[in-house]
């Protein structure tokens, strides 16, 4: 795995903030240090990364006449927390809204509407995490990401193959639970312009979102090299 970058005098991680991608220079904020990012990008490579051989749970892969097609299932990439936390908010609101309906109290539906459709909301999303599949294909031409049945929280992508520069797993913060951060991981896509986005992001296991950078990498015929904040 890819360390994040670090300062080479105190050994703090650098924050993205602290980062100038333009002027390839870094200022850590811990001891106010600046360093050169190609540099320090030497010093933090890691050894290669070791191959995943057995196609994660949740994945299915294949390759047929010059296509490659990787399928993953939310059900197997879903954070259990927040399922728990689907159901006990909706537990915990439903009731009220019912009781307010059926009451005609439109006051106190008016109250907790805002809870209301925050619960709405997690029963979307929970509806798409346990049936939605991504579908990634890829050819000679292009990259296609594509969400089945449900796209409201999903972005889908289609785009040529030649802009792609480099692939690599992000690991971030997706929420806390009673102060302790929860975090999920993104394949990340960096095109040769130099633009830089999410093509898959809320993967709760990494062995699923490296799988899917590693093979998509192989196919296409990229050589892997370590990116600032890669897992």
């Amino acid at each position: 795995m890819y360390r994040n970058l670090e300062c080479p005098n105190c050994k703090k991680g650098i924050l993205a903030g602290d980062i100038n991608i333009n002027t390839g220079l870094a200022k850590c904020s811990s001891c106010n240090i600046v360093m050169e990012l190609e540099s320090e990008l030497d010093k933090n490579k890691p050894q290669r990364k070791e191959e995943i051989f057995i196609i994660p749970k949740g994945i299915e892969m294949l390759t047929v006449f010059g296509e490659l097609n990787i399928e993953m299932k939310w059900r197997q990439s879903t954070s259990l927390f927040m399922m728990f936390f689907t159901v006990f908010w909706n537990v915990m609101v439903l009731p009220f809204a019912i009781f307010a309906i059926l009451s005609g109290e439109i006051m106190m539906l008016l109250g907790i509407s805002i809870h209301l459709m925050v619960g709405i909301g997690l029963i979307l999303w929970a509806l798409s995490a346990l049936f939605n599949t991504t579908y990634i294909t890829v050819d000679e031409r292009f990259l296609k990401v594509k969400h089945k049945p449900f796209k409201l929280f999903y972005k889908e992508y289609e785009l040529e193959v030649g802009q792609i520069e480099q692939l690599y797993v992000k690991k971030y913060q997706n929420g806390s639970t009673n102060g302790n951060p929860n975090y999920a991981y993104a394949v990340m896509l960096r095109k040769k312009d130099k633009d830089e986005f999410q093509l898959i992001k809320g993967i709760a296991k990494p062995p699923q979102a490296l799988y899917i950078e590693q093979e998509i990498e192989k196919f296409v015929g990229i050589q892997d090299k370590p990116m600032l904040g890669e897992y």
